[in-house]
């Protein structure tokens, strides 16, 4: 019975370990996806920078 419960204990720890790597790669995944995404966003505010600059430049040529 106590050889039974080292393997338990060994299991579990294995499963452990197993399951903090998982968790280790899911937030590595995360953190990339954020970075993609605040890459996104200050393009986006780039461009958007880019059309009200157009915009003015359109509007003032008229006036």
């Amino acid at each position: 019975m106590a050889e039974e419960e080292e393997i338990s204990e060994a299991d579990l720890s294995g499963r452990l370990a197993t399951v903090l790597e998982e968790i280790r790669d899911v937030m590595e995944k995360r953190k990339q996806r954020i970075e993609e995404l605040r890459q996104e966003i200050t393009d986006i505010e780039n461009d958007n920078d880019d059309l009200e600059k157009t915009i003015s430049e359109l509007l003032d040529s008229f006036g």
